[in-house]
């Protein structure tokens, strides 16, 4: 099967920029990998070829039937009562394939975000769409749900759009890689390795040729002051004023220059250069080289003059009608930079909120949680917009940092969930933090807003919480782990008690 995109274009409301210009793709059945920045237009991209967004221009053929998973895990899927009372072999396999029970699917309220997520994708597989786009799928996700979920995803025979940052999952599902920036879309075959690879190559060979555009333009340039220069003394020359009235011979010489031609020659060539520096530029224009927004970012956070921000006594958390936390006493230092990590459902959120509420901390917590509710971002836009103009620059400008354009934040409020976790960040790490707690901070973040922010939360001095399921971030990042293991006698789906386990 193959779903053909023709020049699709599309413009929210109260924007300034197209998130889609003039895109033509096709999609052969397979997983095809669909990779850029956030707010880069992919969301728009997957919703418009599932037919679950209407593009100002464009169509996409043939017609098809399209389910579009969402990043959000704030609400249930739309067909979450349909599949749980759905008993049949599709759905009874993903059920035990991602480990999913009955009870969870009538009590989606009080799961954990990456059991959310879990039943989010088998609502999507099991509606057997001809079309499937899966917009970060592994996010929220631990190891081995995440090989489970790739498992999974592995089997499905349609046309399917991966939406992901997970280099690990990409080359493991992909055919080809779309990659998305500024609104325009370059598809190139292969894994995402592959195709990044290749991808680099092109944009390594456009930098060549815009350095060499700009060369050649300065040469231009500076040959045709040089030619102005020879022109202006040419026409000094031709003049007669500077002659003696009774210097015959010299006004003989000007007029045969003006019957022979040679008076413009030099006037001409000026011309000349002109066009080919309009030539030129235009060349230059026609190279156009992504901007890259690097650079280090300094954070006024310092450690909180208390030694210890807080203690939480040695116990035990209900984390339902039936299990329990079990933790040892734990301190948080004004230095302390730790890691909560296990799996789905371990309690690590309910053990996070249990610490902040002994927190000694009058000000200075910055808390980040997995997912932000719209009225929140609506509410963020409105404060952001009403700061002071050099407030709200320094924060657009940590938000650039970030790999965040602040054209698209203050665009509108077509924001994606990774631009609004940047924003989020941008305005609290202004505020001369001294504990920031960030509960999965890496979801919804593209890998060059991973890198950004994992350099700045390096250089901050103040005490660090990170729940994540990222290993690398957080090999990076912190000294203690909380480790959360769950009781899970062989064969049981179910999760048993949890104890959390230090390690330094």
């Amino acid at each position: 099967m193959f779903v053909t995109a023709h020049h699709l274009s599309h413009t929210y409301e109260g924007a300034d920029q197209p998130a889609l210009d003039d895109v033509s793709l096709a999609f052969a059945s397979g997983w095809t990998g669909i990779v850029g920045p956030n707010g880069a237009g992919k969301s728009t991209l997957v919703h418009c070829i599932c037919g679950t967004l209407a593009p100002d221009q464009g169509a996409v053929t043939p017609r098809v039937r399209g389910a579009v998973c969402r990043q959000s895990t704030a609400t249930p899927p739309e067909t979450l009562e349909e599949f749980a009372c759905d008993y049949g072999s599709t759905a009874v396999k993903l059920r035990s394939l991602l480990e999913i029970e009955d009870e969870q699917l009538w009590s989606y309220a009080m799961l954990s975000h990456g059991e959310r997520k879990r039943i989010q994708i088998a609502c999507a597989l099991a509606a057997e769409p001809q079309v499937l786009a899966l917009d970060e799928p592994t996010n929220h996700l631990d190891a081995p749900t995440r090989a489970l979920v790739a498992q999974a995803l592995a089997s499905f025979k349609g046309v399917g759009l991966l939406v992901s940052h997970d280099r690990a999952l990409l080359d493991e599902l992909v055919q080809s890689c779309v990659f998305v920036e500024a609104g325009r879309a370059v598809a190139i075959p292969g894994t995402y390795t592959q195709a990044r690879r290749e991808l680099d190559l092109r944009q390594e060979t456009v930098r060549t040729k815009r350095r060499q555009a700009r060369d050649e333009l300065a040469r231009i340039k500076a040959e045709s002051v040089r030619r102005d220069g020879v022109a202006a003394r040419s026409a000094a020359r031709r003049s007669a004023r500077h002659l003696d009235r009774h210097d015959r011979d010299g006004r003989a010489k000007i007029k045969l220059a003006v019957y022979t031609g040679q008076d413009g020659k030099a006037g001409k060539l000026s011309s000349q250069m002109d066009k080919r520096i309009g030539v030129a530029e235009k060349r230059l224009e026609a190279l156009d080289a992504k901007k890259e927004r690097r650079g280090s970012l300094e954070l006024d956070a310092a450690p909180a003059p208390r030694k210890v921000l807080a203690r939480l006594p040695a116990g035990s958390i209900p984390l339902g009608p039936e299990r329990m936390l079990h933790h040892p006493e734990l301190y948080l230092g004004n230095e302390d930079r730790v890691g909560l990590v296990g799996k789905n459902g371990a309690g690590k959120s309910t053990l996070l909120h249990a610490l902040l509420r002994r927190v000694t901390l009058e000000e200075g917590v910055a808390y980040f949680p997995q997912e932000v509710p719209d009225d929140e971002v609506r509410a963020l836009l409105v404060e952001l917009r009403a700061l002071p103009t050099a407030e709200r620059g320094r924060v657009l400008s940590i938000a650039a940092r970030l790999e965040s354009p602040p054209e698209r934040v203050l665009d509108g409020e077509q924001l994606s969930p990774g631009e609004v976790r940047k924003l989020m960040i941008a305005r609290s790490l202004l505020s001369s933090p001294r504990l920031i707690v960030m509960d999965e901070p890496t979801n919804h973040l593209d890998i060059r807003s991973i890198e950004a922010l994992q350099d700045v939360l390096r250089h901050c001095a103040c005490a660090l919480v990170l729940v994540s399921h990222d290993e690398q971030f957080l090999d990076a990042l912190v000294d203690e782990r909380w480790v959360f293991e769950v009781e899970q006698e062989k064969g049981e789906v179910g999760l048993g008690d949890t104890h959390v386990r230090v390690v330094r």
